[in-house]
């Protein structure tokens, strides 16, 4: 299967509230900006480095979603399950909340069709490690009524005592694009041709 990948060229962006006529410069300052081409308002996080945008009443980075490394084919009574993994470095934390969806990612931000949540702790950890130390997981049971184009799907991490950030603005946030195949929705046929011809 053919790999496709979107590159988003943000381009310049200029302050909210500046003069029109000044000349447009790059983001240097936590603030709102507007995206001359598309007119779309993006908040930008100058301590988490990324730009935000607003889906359905809530701010998503801007590049989040990455090309899937594989497809997992899923039909209506599957389960799918998701795996989110982390290193980590700190106290104790409790209650954090782990975030998972599958839906459709687009133009305007990621539409949620599927939601799940977890609550779980992490432990002291004073070493920095090698590798992920930290993983939770959650896991799907597709219903009858998916759609073809819920191929995307996306984590995030929040909350927590000692907070992690909020829901709204987390940094900790991982998508893939095209990440599943929908099979036993609709009829599928490929590979349609003549497999051969002769005379007999």
């Amino acid at each position: 299967m053919e790999l496709k990948t979107l590159a988003l060229d943000l381009g310049a962006f200029k302050l909210l509230q500046a003069d029109p006529g000044q000349p447009q410069e790059d983001p240097g300052i936590s603030g709102w900006y507007v995206d001359p081409r598309s007119g779309q308002r993006v908040f930008y996080d100058a301590s988490a480095g990324k730009f935000f945008t607003l889906a359905g009443g809530v701010y998503i980075p801007l590049g989040y979603m990455n090309p899937a490394p594989k497809q997992v084919a899923i039909a209506p009574g599957d389960r799918l399950k998701i795996i989110l993994s982390f290193k980590y470095t700190g106290p104790v934390i409790t209650g954090i909340t782990g975030y998972y969806c599958i839906g459709v990612y687009g133009t305007f931000g990621f539409n949620e069709t599927m939601v799940g949540q977890t609550s779980f702790n992490v432990p002291q950890v004073t070493t920095p490690p090698s590798s992920p130390n930290v993983t939770n997981e959650y896991t799907f049971t597709i219903p009858t009524s998916i759609g073809t184009d819920w191929n995307d799907i996306y984590v995030k991490i929040f909350g927590g005592n000692p907070s992690i950030g909020n829901s709204a603005l987390t940094s900790y946030l991982f998508g893939y694009e095209n990440a599943l195949t929908i099979a036993g929705v609709q009829p599928s046929i490929t590979e349609f041709k003549i497999s051969d011809f002769a005379k007999v």
